[in-house]
Parts: structure tokens; C-alpha cells; sequence
């Protein structure tokens, strides 16, 4: 299961209210433009590293992640 839309709405929207574009973001979190936009879709499975870079950039609270799970590979998993 990749991760969830929702996940990607939070996303979104926190990039958003910081006023960053997308290559902005995509670039302070260390990830393509591409990555960043198909995580936003919920159309991406990125690796644990990844969405705690990008919950730190977007001031995400990680308390949302406890409702989910990781797989062997570190890939983040709604669940």
C-alpha cells in the first residue's frame, strides 16, 4: 500500500501555508521536485528518511505517523 492521500494532503497544504513552491520545497527537503509532487498525490511509497526531512522542512507534527507502520525497506506505510 503506498502512502495514503491524506499524508500528501498535509503535505500540500503545509507547503502551501509556508508560501514555498513546489521546487522550493522539493529542494530544502533534499528530494526532486517530481519526488515531492507524486508524495503530495499519494502516488509515491518514500523511504522513513524522506518523510521525516520533509516533516521537518514543513513543520509537520510527526504525531501523525504513529498511525502507521514500516516495512523492511524503511518504506513508509499507512496502516
Amino acid at each position: 500500500m503506498y502512502i495514503n492521500q491524506n499524508f500528501g494532503r498535509i503535505v500540500r497544504d503545509s507547503r502551501e501555508h509556508k508560501g514555498l513552491t513546489l521546487e522550493t520545497a522539493s529542494e530544502l527537503c533534499g528530494i526532486s521536485d517530481k519526488t515531492l509532487e507524486n508524495i503530495e498525490l499519494g502516488d509515491s511509497n518514500p523511504k522513513l528518511s524522506t518523510v521525516m526531512k520533509i516533516a521537518a522542512v514543513l513543520d509537520i507534527d510527526i504525531g501523525i505517523l504513529k498511525h502507521c507502520s514500516f516495512t523492511e525497506k524503511e518504506e513508509f506505510i499507512i496502516g
